[in-house]
């Protein structure tokens, strides 16, 4: 795990930031401000990827909006694989 990541994930576990299904693995991540972020998932090469649209994310780096809704689409890929 890199420190950028393990960064993300600290932040994420602070801030309380709400997650709204938005689509086909995609998701509103609502900050405590009420800034509204989109945080898409694909895959490639069988690996899981997110994209968020905020300005950490347009910059390529890894914002803790990711590790979010990680846990929510992780939660909806295991239910839908049962």
């Amino acid at each position: 795990m890199t420190k950028q990541m393990q960064n993300a994930i600290e932040k994420a576990k602070r801030v309380k930031c709400a997650v709204k299904l938005f689509g086909s693995r995609a998701y509103l991540v609502v900050n405590p401000k009420g800034r509204t972020y989109k945080v898409t998932f694909y895959m490639r090469d069988g690996q899981r990827f997110g994209y968020c649209n905020c300005a950490a994310g347009s910059r390529e780096v890894l914002c803790y909006h990711v590790p979010v809704a990680a846990l929510v689409d992780t939660g909806i890929q295991n239910m839908r694989a049962h």
